[in-house]
């Protein structure tokens, strides 16, 4: 009796090797990738990915902000509203930046843009990095990115 417990224990054991090795030889591996929404802001000059720097700006120069906003699915995602926060270089006697709220609609690309002028050099705050952060709400959560850029003398 106890040699046929012996002898089914080990063909069982046996079976499920088996049964195993060939289960993962005859299906692919699958990856299984969690994505979750995405916001991505940048500039004409660059700045593309999570929290990347644009290119440098001079004084009186356009800046063109997108914000490119996606679901879960990377799916881009249309008449969502963006908010933007824009922070000048911070003053040198007090350490502050000034900032410049702004708002727009994503269009049926996902993206949503504004633009604005930097200040001439004998404005306050104008020369050095200036910061942007946008955020949005996608998929039930809110979402951010920043960017940095610099404006020349």
């Amino acid at each position: 009796m106890k040699k046929e417990i012996t002898l089914a224990a080990l063909s069982a054991v046996a079976l499920i090797t088996f049964l195993g090795s060939a289960s993962y030889l005859l299906f692919p591996k699958v990856s299984v990738q969690a994505y979750t929404a995405s916001i991505d802001v940048y500039t004409q000059r660059g700045g593309q990915g999570a929290d990347k720097p644009s290119g440098n700006f001079s004084q009186l120069e356009k800046v063109y902000l997108y914000a490119e906003l996606r679901n879960a699915s990377n799916a881009p995602l249309a008449s969502r509203l963006v908010a933007y926060e824009i922070h000048k270089p911070p003053n040198g006697t007090d350490g502050k930046s000034i900032v410049i709220p702004s708002t727009s609609t994503t269009n049926s690309s996902g993206i949503a843009e504004m633009y604005f002028t930097l200040p001439p050099s004998e404005a306050p705050n104008s020369i050095g990095r200036w910061l942007v952060y946008v955020t949005a709400q996608a998929d039930d959560q809110i979402v951010a990115d920043t960017l940095t850029f610099g404006c020349n003398e």
